[in-house]
Formats: structure tokens, C-alpha cells, sequence
């Protein structure tokens, strides 16, 4: 059988994209040459793995802003010259067209799949992505794609023919190329053209994009041009130049909606003159509407910037150090951020003269080795955020920052301690240590009357000071990777608590009774504590525990026998000892329970348990587990079922069909001992969604799926004893998606084309599969 004649059996609505690849990682030549003949004459075209989405996630860091969201599929480029029929729908419903990195397509590949895409409005060339650019492809990505409104070219895109032969000066890009395209696509809102040759001038056409408002330039000559004017709606600039000059920069003067310029510091060269750094530093400072700012030239003049509110800095190797009248330049300034600022050592001594600073952060400053004395007197300063510096302790006037409520220390290892009178932050809200082995905590620390939040992960100090009880403002409380032996007795006076989160504590045995008598506490997490040998009896004194989590205790062998009836969400587990849920389980709101290695007392022939509201049940085996640890005949109401590790389970429950009428979704993970299904999953009418991972020796699906009207999702995968798919299979109306992978099956049914709403087809690791081998469609 032929992949054409398989492929032409489905139906015209199932395909609008389409991603063709082979399931060996080197395949033969033979059996390569083989699958690209019978798809297509242009195998190259295959090869290219051409992507298309209809939206292109948001990078803030990319010169293209583009919408979030994107529906994930791809785009092989035989369509043009081997369906029509695909063509049509492709025409109809894409509007966005990605090419990965490094996928180096063909300039002819990219004609034909922009020729197929009349609606199309971003074009997204990756760096490295295609082999070349010339004027007529931009002539005929202006007339085939009229509504194009986007357009980004990345580096790595030689603009040069097939028969360029090395001469400098002949780039197949010509100005009278980008005249024709400019005058053509009037329309567009945001460019970025990073493979041009830097000799390219910007033809005049360029400057009457009346709706341009995002531009990334590679050099700054179009600064220059008398009509940069023309260009009125601009609003966000790039400029990535090695040769770009401080009068440059002096023209942007000229756009006076301009709200975020970033430019590129590695390659900005620095002013020769004083002159010539002013003349710059004056322009941006006579910007009306700039409110972020990447660049750092500023710091070579002293005129100031009365609007700024945002400054970055990042990635320099040239800043060593602000100017001391920083206040002075930019009056306004409420957030700065210093990062990867290599050769800088310290602030400005007067750094407090930022008198509407709010938000500061220093972030991989290899040689910032101290705070200045005086940072206490930033009056505005609401957050602070030191991260991988080479910091050995904190000046007391830290204490004196009033309005500080977030503090964020993050890998800073030489602090060995925070200033005497921290108590004295009164404003706190978060305090943050995270990656400070040797930090011991105040004594006084339980002065922090507004503290909300606090979190300690990687320390290695042995005991939380006596004081922290008295943290009775606390909402939050995360201990992470901390080798503290006991939690501190009176916890049971923070009367906010809301949330706490203990994980990874190895000397950590025991959770003090005190904590059943937490009267807000919501969300209870314990994991990876392997010392942990004892909890409270009791937890229903909890009586607004929403969640409650206990995995990962290795020395624990007995669960809470008493759980609080408001629990909405449960996961237990203990891996290695074999606990046991008590016999006798009321949870009226729980939704979602997941258990791993954990059973349920058996003391008669059922145990009595009352879950009416339990819509997710995920069950994590045990070794020898040869049967699910509870009957499901009383979860009537569940929806999600999934069961894993499930290596002895040989069948699943027979009456499952019969209990679970409301099941929307199943998943079955390792059942290495697993035959078959039992006759009764017919019954699952609702279910939208099966899938069953590693089961060797399942051989077989029952006729009976046909009966599943509403499955959605089908994936069978590492099945290597299913051998065929029952012919029913085809009477499934609602499948959407189907994988079938690492199986033995080799034909698929007869009536396959009955499936009229099939999206994706996903054939992998089953080379028996005669014509559709290593096939995955996206509908």
C-alpha cells in the first residue's frame, strides 16, 4: 500500500497542518529515499520541518512583541505541490508562520508555503533558519501575503543568492528591493530585519510606515534620514550596532511617542567627548514619553532624564561604576536593575538622593562586594533583591529602610548573618533566603510584626530562633532544604497561617501536636522529610484544611487517623513503608486524592468510605500491589482515574464500566501484568479521554470501544503485544486524536477514513504499519 493512497483516505477537514518526519533517528538512505518518493518530488521540502502556529508566544526580550498563545503544530512544505485540497484549508485558517532555529529551509520552500498563505499577518524567521534572502522573495512575500502586519528576520540569514560568489558588494537585498516591499506592505506595525548588510541604506519608503510602533535596526544610519519624523507611531526601538555614534542617538529626539529604547550595550561604542555624550544623554532626557530605558550611556554625562521610571542594565562589561549625582540625572526613577554588571563594585555613596526609588535589584555583579552605608535612607524603597553577590554582610542601616516590605537574598553564600536590629523593619511583608548555607537568623526576628511571608531554603542552620513564634502576622511559611532539627513549640499562636510548606528537612522527626490547633491553616505540605517518624493523631481540630500533602516520608509508617472533613485535596504517600488509610474515611469535600503506596484497613469486607465529590483519584501502586486498595463502587462522581506503577496489577476492577458512569478520563501508567480490558469499560460513555502506557502484554482492545461516543483521545503507547485495533474502532465519532506508538499493530482498519473528526494521527515505533510508517499528522 502507498503513503498517497493511506494519506488520500482521509477526509479534507482532518488536516490544516501537517508535520511529516522519520521514526528512526538514522534512517537508511534506502528506506529514506523510499518514504520522500512516495510523498512528495521535492523532498527537501519534507526534510525542512517547516513550524506553523497561529500565535507566537510573547517574549518580552524579542524585538517582535507578538500576541500570547499559540496553538502548537507545524507545517510540512510539500503541501503547495502535493495536496490542493490542503492547500485550501491551510489558505483559509493559518495566519502565523515560524520557522524554527537552525532548520536552514530552502528560499524556495519558503516561497511556496508563503504562496499558500494569503491570510498570513506575522512571518517569524528564526535566526539560522532559512539559507538565504533575496528581492524576490520580498516581492513575493508582499503580493501573496497582503494582510502581513509583522515581519522578523533573525541573524544568521546569509541575504545573498545561490550564486553569490564572495564579492562585498553584491547583496541580492538591494534598497530597491525594501523600496518595492515598503511600498507594498504599508501596513506594517512591528519589523526587525537582523540579515541585512549593514552597507543597506533605508529607502525612503521606509519612513512612511505611518503604523510602524515596534523597530529593531541592526545599524543606526536610518537615525540619520531627515524623514525619521515620517515614523510617528514608533513607540518601541532596538538598536543592535557596532558602530553607533552618541549624534545618533542624539536624533531620537525626533520621536516623540517613544516609550522603551534598549540598546545594545556589548556593541554601543562609548563617546570620545563629553560633548558627544551629552548631546545624547540630552536627547533622551527630551523625550516626552520615555518610561524604560536598557542603556547606559547615560552614565556618561551629566544631564538628566526627568521622565525616566525604568532603567536596566544588563549583560556589560563596561560599567564599573554610577555617577555620584544619579539623583540628580533621573529624579523620577522608581525601578532600577543591575545585572550581569561585571566590573561594577559598588553604588554611588549619595545613591539615597533617588528619592522615588521603590524597587532595587543587583543580580551577578561578580565583584559587588558591599551596599553603601547610607542605602537606609531611600525613603520610597519598597523592594530590594540581592542575588549571586559576593556580599560578606549587610549594613546596619538596612534596618532603617521604612518603607521596605519585600527583601529577597538569593545565593549571596559569605552572609553569615542579618544586621542587629533587623526587628526594626517593621513594613516587612516577604523576606526571602534562599541559597545561604551559613546565614543564622536573629534572635530578634520575631519583631517583624507585618511579616507575611517568609521563606528559608538551603540553610544550614541548625534551629529557628525562639522568637518565631511570635511571627503572628505570618500567612505564608516555606522551609526548604534546611537541615533545622525542630520546629519551633507556640506555632500554634499564628492565628493567620494560611499556608505551610516543609520539604526536604531531613532533621525534621516529628510535627509538634501544636499544629492541629492552627486555626487558619488551608494548605498543610510535608514531603521528603526522611526523618520524619511521627504526625498528630488527630488533624480534625484543622477545621479550614483545604489541602494536605504527606509523601516522601520514608520513616513514617503511620498516617493521621483522623482527617478534617473540609479537606478538598489529599496526596499520601510514604514509599517504602506500607501505611494504611483508616477503614472509616468521611471527607464530604474532597475533589482530588492521590495516594502512593498506601492502602486502606481491611477489617471486613468493605471498608466504609464516603468521598461523594471525589472527581480525581490518582493511585501510585505499591511493588507487590496485585489489586487497587479500595473497591470504587462509592466514587460515583469521579472523573479523572489514573493508576501508576501498577507492575503486578493483572486486571482492572470488572464492574469498573458499571461504578464509574461519570469517568471522563483514564490513564494507566507501567501495568507490566496487564492482559486486557475488562468487557465493562464499554460502559464508560463519558469517558473523553484513555490512555495506557507501558503494558506489554496487552494484546488486545475489546470490540466494545465502539461504544465510547464520546473518546476524544486515544494514545497507546509501549504496547508491544497489540498487534491489531479492533475494526470498531473506526465507529469512534469523536476521536480527535490517536497515537499509536511502539506497538506491533500493521494495518490499520479498513474503515479508517470513517473517522471524520480525526485532527491527529501519531504513528510511531511500529514499522509493520505498511505506507504510514514514523507518520504524525496535526489536524
Amino acid at each position: 500500500m502507498s503513503t498517497h493512497a493511506n494519506i488520500n483516505q482521509l477526509p479534507d477537514d482532518i488536516l490544516i497542518r501537517i508535520l511529516w518526519h522519520s521514526n528512526r533517528p538514522n534512517p537508511s538512505k534506502s528506506d529514506s529515499d523510499a518514504l520522500w518518493h512516495t510523498v512528495s518530488p521535492t523532498p527537501n521540502y519534507i526534510r525542512a520541518d517547516l513550524s506553523v502556529r497561529k500565535l507566537i508566544p510573547t517574549d518580552e526580550k524579542t524585538p517582535i512583541s507578538t500576541p500570547p498563545g499559540f496553538a502548537d503544530a507545524a507545517l510540512s512544505l510539500f503541501i503547495a505541490s502535493v495536496c490542493p485540497r490542503w492547500r485550501r484549508l491551510v489558505q483559509r485558517h493559518v495566519s502565523t508562520l515560524l520557522v524554527r532555529e537552525n532548520r536552514v529551509v530552502p528560499l524556495q520552500a519558503l516561497t511556496h508555503a508563503v504562496s499558500c498563505l494569503p491570510n498570513l499577518t506575522h512571518l517569524h524567521l528564526c535566526d539560522g533558519s532559512v539559507e538565504t534572502l533575496d528581492d524576490a522573495f520580498l516581492a513575493h512575500l508582499a503580493s501573496s501575503c497582503p494582510k502581513l502586519t509583522i515581519l522578523h528576520v533573525g541573524s544568521g540569514i546569509a541575504p545573498v543568492d545561490n550564486d553569490y560568489n564572495g564579492r562585498e558588494d553584491d547583496h541580492p537585498i538591494t534598497e530597491a528591493g525594501l523600496d518595492h516591499f515598503f511600498r507594498q506592505c504599508t501596513q506594517l506595525q512591528q519589523l526587525s530585519l537582523f540579515c541585512l548588510h549593514e552597507d543597506i541604506s533605508r529607502p525612503a519608503s521606509f519612513f512612511q510606515l505611518a503604523d510602524l510602533h515596534t523597530l529593531a535596526l541592526t545599524d543606526a544610519s536610518a537615525l540619520e534620514a531627515p524623514d525619521l519624523l515620517n515614523l510617528s507611531s514608533l513607540t518601541t526601538l532596538t538598536i543592535a550596532s557596532q558602530e553607533i555614534t552618541c549624534e545618533q542617538i542624539g536624533r531620537l529626539v525626533r520621536l516623540t511617542r517613544l516609550s522603551n529604547l534598549s540598546i545594545s550595550d556589548q556593541t554601543c561604542l562609548y563617546p570620545d567627548d563629553d560633548h558627544s555624550a551629552a548631546l545624547a544623554i540630552s536627547t533622551i532626557a527630551r523625550l516626552p514619553c520615555l518610561k524604560s530605558l536598557e542603556f547606559l550611556l547615560m552614565f556618561c554625562s551629566e544631564a538628566s532624564c526627568t521622565t525616566l521610571e525604568q532603567l536596566h542594565i544588563t549583560d556589560t562589561h563596561q560599567l564599573d561604576r554610577l555617577p555620584d549625582d544619579i539623583g540628580a540625572l533621573l529624579p523620577c526613577l522608581r525601578e532600577l536593575t543591575l545585572s550581569s554588571c561585571e566590573p561594577l563594585a559598588r553604588l554611588p555613596r549619595n545613591f539615597s538622593s533617588l528619592s522615588c526609588l521603590e524597587s532595587l535589584t543587583i543580580s551577578k555583579c561578580d565583584h559587588f562586594s558591599r551596599l553603601p552605608e547610607k542605602i537606609g535612607s531611600l525613603p520610597a524603597l519598597k523592594r530590594l533583591v540581592l542575588e549571586k553577590l559576593p556580599l560578606s554582610d549587610l549594613p546596619d542601616s538596612l534596618c532603617e529602610l521604612s518603607s521596605l516590605e519585600s527583601l529577597f537574598l538569593i545565593g549571596c553564600p559569605e552572609i553569615h548573618h542579618l544586621p542587629a536590629g533587623f526587628s526594626r523593619l517593621t513594613g516587612l511583608r516577604t523576606l526571602s533566603l534562599m541559597h545561604l548555607p551559613v546565614l543564622t537568623l536573629p534572635e530578634g526576628i520575631g519583631g517583624l510584626k507585618s511579616l507575611h511571608t517568609f521563606l528559608l531554603k538551603e540553610n544550614y542552620g541548625q534551629l529557628l530562633p525562639a522568637s518565631f513564634s511570635q511571627l503572628t502576622s505570618l500567612v505564608q511559611v516555606e522551609l526548604d532544604a534546611c537541615i533545622i532539627g525542630a520546629l519551633p513549640e507556640g506555632m500554634q499562636q499564628m492565628s493567620h497561617l494560611l499556608e505551610l510548606h516543609i520539604g526536604a528537612c531531613p532533621n525534621i522527626t516529628e510535627i509538634p501536636e501544636s499544629f492541629s490547633r492552627l486555626p487558619g491553616l488551608q494548605v498543610l505540605t510535608v514531603n521528603d522529610c526522611t526523618g520524619l517518624s511521627s504526625v498528630p493523631r488527630r488533624l480534625d481540630s484543622l477545621t479550614k484544611l483545604k489541602r494536605l500533602e504527606l509523601t516522601g516520608c520514608r520513616q513514617l509508617t503511620e498516617l493521621p487517623e483522623i482527617l478534617p472533613p473540609s479537606l478538598e485535596i489529599l496526596h499520601l504517600g510514604c514509599y517504602n513503608q506500607v501505611s494504611k488509610l483508616p477503614r472509616t474515611l468521611f471527607l464530604p469535600s474532597l475533589t482530588s486524592l492521590r495516594l502512593i503506596s498506601v492502602g486502606v484497613e481491611q477489617q471486613g469486607e468493605e471498608s466504609d468510605l464516603s468521598l461523594p465529590h471525589l472527581n480525581c483519584l490518582e493511585l501510585v501502586l505499591a511493588d507487590d500491589a496485585e489489586e487497587l486498595p479500595f473497591p470504587l463502587a462509592s466514587l460515583s462522581q469521579l472523573r479523572t482515574l489514573g493508576i501508576w506503577s501498577a507492575g503486578k496489577l493483572k486486571q482492572l476492577p470488572g464492574n469498573i464500566g458499571l461504578v464509574l458512569r461519570q469517568l471522563r478520563k483514564l490513564q494507566i501508567h507501567h501495568a507490566h501484568e496487564l492482559a486486557e480490558l475488562p468487557a465493562s469499560i464499554s460502559e464508560l460513555r463519558n469517558l473523553t479521554s484513555m490512555e495506557i502506557l507501558e503494558a506489554p502484554k496487552l494484546s488486545t482492545l475489546p470490540d466494545a470501544i465502539s461504544a465510547l461516543s464520546r473518546l476524544c483521545k486515544l494514545n497507546l503507547t509501549h504496547c508491544p503485544a497489540l498487534k491489531l485495533l479492533p475494526a470498531s474502532l473506526t465507529q469512534l465519532s469523536c476521536l480527535y486524536d490517536l497515537s499509536i506508538q511502539f506497538a506491533s499493530i500493521c494495518w490499520l482498519p479498513a474503515d479508517f477514513a470513517n473517522l471524520k473528526r480525526l485532527r491527529r494521527l501519531s504513528v510511531h515505533g511500529s514499522p509493520g504499519i505498511r505506507g504510514m510508517y514514523g507518520l504524525t499528522i496535526h489536524g
